[in-house]
């Protein structure tokens, strides 16, 4: 197999639910599997761990206190112009797949919950960020996923991660299904099924992309 199979462009991916979804899970599974078919692929999440994402993470855990829904959509934004910036940018630009565990879709749905227009905050990061070629959203009952942090991570419930709250960016989440680039999948099954799926779909976007000698290399009939 090609080591690096060379693409017409960047690609970018992001993978979304609520918590305990499996994002991070299913976003390693896939950048392992698409390296291993001799893809140059990256993975980022978001929040990151600078300075606006410290602050997000703050939130999560200590609660919104005098934080105003506006001033924390804000903080997501800064983020993620450094992310972008930074990491997705020169990822996309040297023509890399890159996976988002977490991008703009899960401030639609959280911060949509807040009382924001869902609609203002995907145009307003639609205006400044890469538009996704595809969003996966991985949908789980939130007792499923509150019970899954509880279990696999060992951890108490963040602030964005109670039940009620979740149901409601669950909601959110599922409405973004008319949008051309969602796809919606079923992430209680097995991971090997959701990797499976996940997969396909990546694959599917991915291959009108191949440079035309890279198909003929990876069919055998020209040498690398």
């Amino acid at each position: 197999m090609n080591p690096n199979i060379e693409l017409k462009r960047g690609v970018l991916i992001a993978i979304e639910g609520i918590d305990g979804a499996g994002k991070t899970t299913q976003t390693k599974e896939l950048l392992e599997a698409l390296i291993k078919k001799g893809f140059s692929a990256v993975s980022f999440k978001e929040p990151t761990t600078g300075k606006w994402g410290k602050k997000i993470r703050d939130i999560a855990l200590n609660g919104r206190s005098n934080v105003t829904a506006e001033e924390e959509l804000n903080y997501f934004i800064f983020d993620r112009e450094e992310d972008v910036r930074e990491n997705i940018e020169p990822a996309l630009k040297l023509n890399k797949i890159v996976i988002m565990d977490r991008y703009y879709y899960s401030n639609i749905a959280y911060q949509g919950v807040l009382g924001i227009d869902p609609k203002e905050i995907h145009q307003k990061n639609e205006e400044r960020f890469p538009k996704p070629d595809v969003v996966i959203i991985l949908d789980v009952a939130p007792n499923i996923g509150t019970s899954r942090i509880k279990r696999f991570r060992k951890e108490k419930l963040n602030k964005f991660e109670q039940e009620k709250y979740l149901a409601r960016v669950r909601e959110i989440f599922k409405e973004m299904e008319q949008d051309e680039n969602v796809q919606i999948i079923d992430g209680t099954r097995p991971i090997y099924e959701v990797k499976d799926q996940i997969l396909n779909i990546a694959l599917d976007l991915i291959e009108p992309l191949i440079l035309e000698r890279e198909k003929l290399v990876l069919r055998g009939e020209v040498w690398p």
